[in-house]
């Protein structure tokens, strides 16, 4: 539209200086007129009014009080010389006892930045102030387009004057529909120019949410990019049949931005209003989308501009900075972290053409870019692009800068250096070598994705907010240190606290500031569930800790967020899906993803009397047709990703509410059954191509090749948007070629993936491929649910018996059990009956949720074993031999997946029913897996149970048995323990800390465990017996 370069006279820098002097002439006026009003306040009590202040009631009251008690209550202010009180005693007392201390607390106190009356303020003061500097760049067809900050009020004034003279009035709501391009802000200024309210909404939004938008939102307007307009031509015609007489204009950024001749310009201009008061609605953001009536939160102007005033104080952007523009506008994290804010600081914009790998990497490369805003997706792809390049260059490499990482990481954690950059230099090159900050947030980000990026020397901030809170509320700050698991802190401004917290400190977040939301547009109810006295009820369980960083455990509502930081509203998802005469209800919830968020789950019942001629398998295909055929219609964020059908009705409350908490344990039970089933499914060793697309499909969603399956559907094996952008870039690497981009983004299962691409060089190998690890295994018996069901319901009825009736249980600690994070339980162990011990001491909704660990060669040797303990039990198998983390594999996947493990730490049975010696397993895996250990004493079971006896014997009968459980170790106290410790030494210390505690609780005794003493006494037993110690290493 334009493009203007510096002039060579240096006309901007005048401009400048100009402009500085009136801010600093406005900034005077402000403060005198503070000050004036201060002195307003306090004037009738200084010069109006001539106050008389007496003392004979007081003295009245004092004269009832006996003689001989007056002197405890001394009031004699004829005596008090009040000049030597305030120059002898009051000052000198504050100057000694309280000005330091209140010096001290200002210092630490972060400053907020200057806060803009509002948006229109920003905007003229960042246009004046920067003119000729560039504000945004984007490259289309090869050309690159570049817009000053001059250029971008003049295109904003001609968008404000073409929506008044077309009959946008003040307070009037317009529709922006649009992907990122520098256009969206130009024209977003224009409509808050002309005195109205911008919807931004959606780019993927179908014309059916976009008439539901603007009916919600009264909208008189829409303005639209014209590759939308291009994409959907129907539009218009949509608008006139759905709303008639009160259809909204609909203009393109063409139209708006064309130039008029300087009368009518002038014209236009003077229809616009000469200014908006702060608090004014700038933005309608809706929070739900295409049935029934959508949400819209109210932002106001001063929402905003006190928004970017906490940002700036936090990220110092300035002139020398550069932005990215990877995330829709239209969500608010973006709008305030990437767009308003550099704006205000006079930081240049970059946006891209189109979102993909290669426009991606050549922005960042090639362009002025020093920080970008994103979503834990697009850090997932980054962190997968690196580990991929890496070990292209061979695993020896890999493992190397594994260990660099760790070691980064730990320099930077520890000391002030970051040697990143310069030991992983090409990498930072490949990010353009000017990167300084990764801001994350919408979603929780990998915990291991923030770590490595943290260790390769990159600066990565995670915040918190809601699209209420304009939007962030807690941001980490820049520093050298990784706060792991914690959103930081509140934004300087902001308040938030923890409402009714529980003995761990847990409860829900509230916050409090000037960049919560005025409400809900026209839904006073839903305004005040969630605003009490300027709080705001975010509806997430969090904590503080004693720095007053913020960490999230938890969600209370309903809402879906996946690793896009997409919101997904259940109710809107199951009114879609549910119309089919074959589907009777159905439940729609989340579950956890493995990039962090979570995947769109239904749990169905189907309706087999609908049609009676269908059997059950015909039913359920015909619901399956109908989910594939409702999810073509769909964005992909918002596709149901898995379904599974019950005949049983769903959990209902007695008010007949799904029980969606049991809605998420059934559907994970389900995906764990098949899982099982179709787990190591076995390609044909002719096959050579479903092999290679299997091993691309496996590389790019970071899973072992055993668990890509034929048929497999690739939304379940957790690939979105982006995935599919670094699918695509997979294929060509591997030696392939994609026959169609849009067939790619068809296609559905693994299978279907085959017969989209071509494999044109069979010579090339994936760099990261995938390790086969499928054996074929005998025919396994099959259970039928029914029996399975029956079952279990029978082993829990002996369970509970044995301990209830036969046996004399007793159990103490209980409330050591901890409850809003997963851990490994270690008991010593002398008995078959120790496991349901352990889990009628934990009570049944923890048992629930721990799993116990088996010896592989022991209780799965046969097919009949793994038949009942796969069946009737939760145990999961253990090898005794072979490589550790192989061993090991079954354990860190349930202790992901966010169960508790049990885990019999000696390893076996005692055979006297003395505590044995602990192996270091626990301690292997407390530190890999970052999770703390409960340790448990169990006494009792081997006189009643002891090893050898096969039924219980007359003895048994009425045995003392009991269970005590100790306090919690947990992860931090650990690692914290074996600090500066070699692995091998450190994995042996925490069992032996564990074991050292289970032995105090057998002897009632509670000595402190020598770390020291240990350590040296083993290096005396080494020295004596000169052999090697047996470690467990790396």
């Amino acid at each position: 539209l334009m493009d203007r370069a510096t002039p060579r006279w240096g006309g901007g820098r005048i401009g400048n200086i100009i402009s500085d002097l009136k801010k600093t002439t406005e900034d005077f006026k402000e403060t005198t007129q503070a000050t004036m009003d201060a002195f307003a306040m306090f004037k009738p009590f200084m010069i109006d009014n001539e106050y008389l202040y007496r003392s004979d009631n007081v003295r009245a009251l004092m004269s009832v009080i006996k003689e001989k008690e007056r002197h405890l209550l001394p009031w004699y202010p004829e005596k008090l010389d009040w000049y030597d009180y305030w120059l002898n005693i009051h000052f000198p007392g504050m100057r000694k006892w309280v000005l330091p201390a209140l010096e001290e607390e200002l210092k630490m106190q972060e400053r907020r930045s200057h806060t803009y009356r509002d948006l229109l303020d920003l905007f003229d003061t960042s246009t004046k102030r920067f003119a000729t500097r560039v504000a945004m760049r984007i490259e289309r067809s090869g050309r690159k387009e570049q817009y000053t900050f001059e250029d971008v009020r003049e295109l904003t004034l001609r968008a404000a004057g073409f929506l008044a003279h077309n009959g946008v009035a003040p307070a009037d709501r317009v529709i922006l529909f649009s992907h990122n391009l520098p256009e969206w802000g130009i024209a977003y200024f224009g409509i808050l120019k002309a005195g109205a309210t911008a919807i931004p909404i959606d780019p993927a939004s179908t014309v059916d949410e976009v008439i539901n938008f603007a009916t919600a939102g009264e909208a008189s307007a829409i303005l639209i990019s014209p590759k939308l307009d291009a994409e959907y031509p129907e539009l218009r015609e949509r608008l006139k049949q759905s709303l008639g007489l009160k259809v909204p204009s609909v203009w393109t950024f063409d139209e708006a931005f064309e130039m008029p001749d300087d009368i009518e310009e002038a014209k236009r201009l003077a229809l616009l209003p000469p200014k908006v008061l702060g608090n004014a609605v700038a933005s309608l953001i809706f929070t739900s989308g295409t049935t029934g009536k959508p949400k819209a939160v109210m932002l106001s102007h001063k929402n905003f501009t006190n928004m970017i005033s906490m940002l700036s104080s936090v990220l110092d952007m300035d002139l020398t900075d550069g932005v990215l523009s990877v995330l829709p506008m239209h969500h608010t994290f973006e709008f305030s972290a990437g767009f308003l804010t550099p704006f205000s600081n006079g930081t240049q914009i970059t946006y891209l053409d189109e979102l993909s790998s290669e426009e991606l990497s050549h922005a960042i490369e090639n362009g002025h870019v020093t920080g970008m805003v994103g979503v834990p997706a697009l850090w997932e792809m980054l962190h997968r692009r690196i580990k991929t390049r890496l070990r292209e260059r061979g695993d020896w490499i890999a493992d190397i800068a594994d260990n660099m990482i760790d070691l980064n990481a730990w320099i930077r954690d520890n000391t002030p250096f970051n040697l990143g950059p310069i030991v992983f230099f090409p990498i930072h090159q490949g990010m353009g070598g000017k990167m300084r900050y990764l801001i994350s947030g919408g979603s929780a980000l990998s915990e291991k994705v923030q770590k490595d990026l943290h260790g390769l020397g990159f600066t990565v901030l995670e915040g918190y907010g809601l699209t209420e809170s304009s939007p962030v509320l807690t941001v980490a700050r820049p520093g050298n240190k990784l706060l792991r698991g914690s959103v930081g802190k509140p934004l300087p401004g902001v308040e938030v606290k923890i409402d009714q917290p529980d003995d761990a400190g847990v409860g829900e977040v509230l916050a409090r500031g000037q960049n919560v939301m005025l409400g809900y547009y026209n839904n006073e109810e839903a305004t005040e569930a969630v605003l009490h006295d300027r709080w705001l009820r975010t509806g997430d369980l969090g904590r503080i800790d004693e720095d007053g960083n913020l960490y999230i455990v938890g969600r209370s509502k309903d809402v879906i967020i996946d690793s896009n930081g997409k919101n997904i509203y259940p109710d809107e998802i199951e009114e879609l899906y549910s119309k089919s005469g074959y589907i009777k209800e159905l439940s729609v919830v989340g579950l956890p993803d493995d990039d962090g968020g979570e995947k769109i789950a239904a749990l169905v019942v189907p309706d087999y009397e609908h049609d009676i001629a269908a059997s059950r398998s015909e039913v359920n295909k015909k619901i399956e047709e109908h989910f594939r055929e409702i999810s073509g219609g769909l964005a992909f964020f918002k596709r149901v990703k898995v379904m599974h059908v019950t005949p049983f009705e769903l959990p209902r409350t007695a008010t007949r509410k799904v029980k969606r908490p049991e809605i998420v344990e059934q559907l994970l039970k389900l995906e764990e059954r098949d899982r099982k089933k179709t787990k190591a499914v076995v390609e044909s060793k002719g096959d050579d191509n479903m092999l290679w697309i299997r091993k691309v499909v496996a590389t790019v969603s970071n899973r072992p090749l055993s668990d890509v399956a034929t048929d497999d559907k690739l939304a379940d094996l957790g690939f979105d948007s982006l995935m599919f952008v670094e699918l695509q870039a997979a294929i060509e690497d591997a030696g392939g070629r994609v026959l169609s981009p849009d067939t790619l983004n068809e296609v559905q299962t693994v299978r279907e993936l085959l017969t989209a691409v071509q494999r044109v060089d069979k010579s090339k190998r994936l760099a990261d491929e995938p390790k086969t690890d499928e054996k074929k295994e005998e025919d396994e018996i099959f259970i039928p649910s029914l029996v399975r069901r029956v079952g279990n319901a029978a082993v829990d009825f002996a369970q509970e018996r044995l301990y209830t009736n036969v046996l004399d249980t007793k159990i103490d600690g209980q409330g050591n059990v901890p409850v809003h994070v997963n851990f490994i339980v270690a008991p010593n162990h002398a008995s078959h009956i120790d496991t349901g011990l352990v889990k009628k001491a934990l009570g049944k909704d923890v048992a629930e949720q721990t799993v116990a660990v088996a010896a592989a060669d022991y209780w799965f040797d046969t097919k009949y074993k793994r038949a009942y303990m796969n069946n009737f039990t939760t145990l999961v198998p253990i090898e005794r031999s072979g490589g550790l983390r192989q061993s090991l594999r079954h354990v860190t996947r349930i202790l992901n997946e966010g169960y508790n493990a049990l885990i019999f730490p000696s390893g076996t049975r005692s055979l006297t029913g003395e505590i044995d010696e602990f192996k270091p397993v626990i301690g292997y895996l407390a530190l890999n897996q970052k999770i703390g250990i409960l340790p448990i004493h169990l006494w009792g079971t081997f006189e009643a149970f002891p090893k050898g006896m096969t039924i219980p014997a007359k003895k048994s009968i009425g045995a003392k048995v009991g269970a005590q459980i100790g306090r919690f170790l947990s992860y931090e106290e650990l690692r914290d323990m074996t600090a500066g410790v070699p692995n091998a030494e450190g994995y042996r210390l925490i069992a032996a800390r564990v074991q050292h505690e289970v032995q105090n609780m057998r002897d009632g005794k509670r000595g402190e465990f020598d770390v020291p003493a240990v350590r040296k006494r083993w290096k005396a037993e080494r020295r004596r017996t000169r052999k090697k110690e047996e470690v467990i290493g790396e």
